[in-house]
């Protein structure tokens, strides 16, 4: 993940007062258009194409000890190369699907492994691991669901404490960790909830406050608006355009100022800086 993108990450977590003031100076950029609905001057702002780094930022505690699930990252068949129990480091191989060789973020022991030669689909669980660490825990449901469970990187600042400061891996946890008969399970349960493994040479300990932002990989030259002028985060949302007209859209990923507009709009339309939902006389 690019350091540039991560830092400004991080800071929209931040300072996160300081969006609706720039929402406030690209609404002057674009200056003000009269509504056909009332005698009031609207300030609006236009669809712009660009890049969007999908971002998702959070406050986190830090816990000791860390039960993560390695996803199959395509459809195939499973090889391990690994056994319940086993100490493996960072870099090992655990297994195999097809031609895609799933390796460790982090030195940790084996919990369990699928039975092999499994036909398994694209995410699906294949190898549970235990970090004898400290990790950061939170919700990535939203940011899944637009992006699914793709690579994620991860960023820390523990308050008062280190950081910024890269996480060693972002890992989907692993609700269920019990092991079958050798070592084996027909299934892996996993939760909404990932967890960022902490270097073993940062300086933290269990219960502290932190912030932590995950980001995944670039979306480019997509449509994309402030977040502060659409109602809606998730899949589907609405604008209202300058003649009071509301618009239904379809949402994509976010970096915390900009919401990606996959469809209802096209680069250059303009639309009302308040969203329909907030607007005083949509009433």
């Amino acid at each position: 993940m690019n350091i540039r993108r991560m830092q400004r990450a991080i800071v929209i977590l931040l300072i996160p007062l300081a969006l609706a003031g720039c929402a406030s100076a690209e609404n002057k950029q674009y200056g003000g258009q009269t509504s056909a609905s009332g005698d009031r001057t609207a300030q609006t702002v236009r669809v712009e194409t660009g890049d969007i780094v999908p971002t998702r930022s959070l406050k986190a505690q830090v816990g000791a000890g860390v039960d993560f699930a390695v996803l199959a990252t395509k459809v195939g068949v499973f090889v391990p190369s690994v056994e319940s129990g086993q100490r493996v480091e960072q870099g090992t191989v655990l297994g195999s699907v097809e031609d895609r060789q799933l390796v460790s973020p982090v030195g940790a022991t084996v919990v369990s492994v699928i039975a092999a030669r499994t036909t398994v689909p694209a995410n699906y669980p294949v190898v549970t691991l235990r970090f004898d660490g400290f990790g950061l825990t939170g919700d990535l449901s939203n940011l899944v669901a637009t992006v699914g469970n793709a690579p994620f990187a991860g960023k820390f600042q523990v308050t008062d404490g280190v950081g910024p400061t890269d996480c060693s891996g972002v890992v989907p946890l692993a609700s269920d960790a019990s092991s079958g008969a050798e070592g084996q399970s027909s299934t892996i349960s996993i939760s909404d909830s990932y967890a960022c493994l902490i270097p073993t040479d940062s300086l933290v300990r269990a219960g502290q406050s932190a912030i932590l932002v995950v980001t995944a990989q670039a979306r480019n030259d997509v449509a994309s608006l402030p977040v502060t002028a659409v109602a809606g985060r998730l899949q589907k949302g609405q604008v209202r355009r300058p003649d009071g007209t509301v618009v239904d859209v379809g949402l994509g990923a976010t970096d915390g100022a900009r919401i990606e507009i996959t469809s209802g709009l096209k680069a250059g339309d303009a639309v009302s800086a308040t969203p329909p939902d907030l607007d005083p006389q949509s009433k």
